[in-house]
């Protein structure tokens, strides 16, 4: 004999398998919306869609080196060191192989103003200089990374659009820095080819 307890739970299941009851209603559209989400994130999954900027650069071996910075903020010394460790870069060896970073650089410019004369957007701009050499020969010489993004400016919320502009700087620093993984790494395949 089932317990009472026991029975009301299998009272409950029977009535929303019947539909029955509000709770047994309630039950039957959260367990379809929850379905509905499931098969909507594996579809996405299963598509190859992912968030921007989270995909990594795959990296095939590049060598080791070691890392230069002539000019450069600590935020790009700090994840481009991260990036090229992740890579498996060895950057502690006594190689002649070196990464220059020559100068970073970001700047705003006004794209458009308004019909009083304030600006209402503008135009980002970050770059990267850097080279790639050994004691005889240079690699990569003097190579220009640009990124550039635009964003509404609005007078009244300067704080927000100050924090707006500094995390599109930041998303343009990481895509410089993916850009200049997939830059050494297609050198370092170039020069594996010739050496064979």
């Amino acid at each position: 004999m089932l317990s009472k307890a026991k029975q009301n739970v299998a009272a409950f299941f029977l009535s929303s398998l019947r539909g029955e009851g509000k709770q047994a209603r309630c039950y039957l559209r959260f367990s379809y919306w929850l379905l509905v989400i499931v098969l909507l994130a594996s579809l996405l999954n299963g598509c190859g869609w992912h968030l921007r900027g989270s995909q990594a650069v795959t990296v095939s071996a590049l060598p080791a080196m070691q890392l230069q910075f002539q000019q450069a903020s600590a935020d790009l010394k700090r994840e481009l060191t991260q990036a090229l460790t992740s890579a498996g870069v060895d950057l502690n060896s006594h190689t002649r192989l070196m990464l220059v970073i020559h100068s970073e650089k970001q700047g705003r410019r006004v794209l458009s103003v308004d019909n009083s004369g304030t600006v209402s957007e503008y135009d980002l701009q970050y770059e990267l200089l850097f080279s790639v050499r050994d004691a005889k020969k240079v690699f990569i010489s003097n190579e220009r990374i640009s990124q550039q993004r635009d964003y509404q400016f609005d007078g009244s919320a300067v704080l927000a659009k100050g924090e707006e502009e500094q995390r599109l700087f930041d998303f343009m620093r990481r895509m410089s820095i993916q850009s200049l993984l997939r830059q050494l790494n297609a050198a370092a395949t170039k020069a594996a080819a010739d050496a064979n």
